[in-house]
């Protein structure tokens, strides 16, 4: 797919640990290390995120959710998240292509999304349990087989308009989406196949405008791509993903 630009650098999911320590700088004296993500330089709320997602509907439930910006982590809190990050990028190092997501049984959950790419799902874990350590959704650059990997996503349906409590400290501000536009045949993949649609521009691509008001998901992006070392761990969007 000729418009996604390379990954360069280094895909820092495919190294597991190592890729982890690259990611970690200096930090104080006696050797002591802080990773770049405890001191974000994104602090927005919901990544400024934070009117009604549709012309004159009433703000969704994330929108709502948080109301302090993001900021450093404590000590404790920035060990936790490290904890949380280094096993989860040890998880899915294991698939750094689609064709290894697709291998495992992984299926292509939404059609392109703008800044966030292609996001592949665990079936047998569509909506959960949360597992910080084991991501359920994947993203990547296209759907050729040898797309790369660029991010993952935890995803819950918490039951509730209240998200998860998800990572240690704020900045894991979980987002929901206004209606998304979903295919309802029975087993279909992908799934999302629209945003931001009428009813009845969703209806004429086979879909059905839904609301999942108690489905909540936060985005980690970790490798270096395409030159971007992110501003914030958690933020909803990737600058480089068109």
């Amino acid at each position: 797919m000729g418009r996604f630009r390379p990954l360069l650098v280094l895909v820092a999911f495919a190294l597991v640990a190592s890729a982890c320590n690259l990611l970690i700088d200096p930090w104080g004296p006696g050797g002591i290390s802080r990773p770049y993500y405890c001191d974000p330089t994104d602090t927005a709320i919901n990544d400024g995120h934070t009117g009604p997602m549709v012309p004159g509907a009433p703000p969704t439930p994330f929108q709502l959710a948080y109301t302090q910006p993001k900021g450093p982590l404590s000590a404790a809190d920035c060990q936790s998240v490290t904890t949380d990050v280094r096993a989860a990028t040890a998880f899915v190092s294991q698939f750094p292509t689609v064709a290894d997501a697709e291998a495992a049984g992984w299926k292509q959950a939404a059609v392109w999304t703008p800044g966030q790419g292609i996001h592949y799902v665990d079936p047998a874990r569509l909506t959960g349990p949360l597992d910080l350590q084991k991501p359920n959704w994947l993203m990547y650059d296209g759907t050729a087989p040898d797309s790369k990997l660029t991010g993952i996503m935890f995803l819950t349906d918490t039951g509730s308009t209240t998200p998860p409590a998800g990572f240690a400290g704020g900045n894991d501000q979980f987002h929901q989406h206004g209606p998304l536009c979903t295919d309802t045949t029975p087993g279909a993949y992908p799934f999302i196949i629209g945003e931001q649609l009428t009813s009845a521009e969703c209806t004429a691509i086979g879909g059905i405008n839904l609301v999942y008001n108690t489905v909540w998901m936060v985005h980690v992006w970790l490798p270096v791509y395409d030159g971007w070392l992110p501003t914030d761990l958690f933020n909803r969007t990737h600058p480089f993903i068109p």
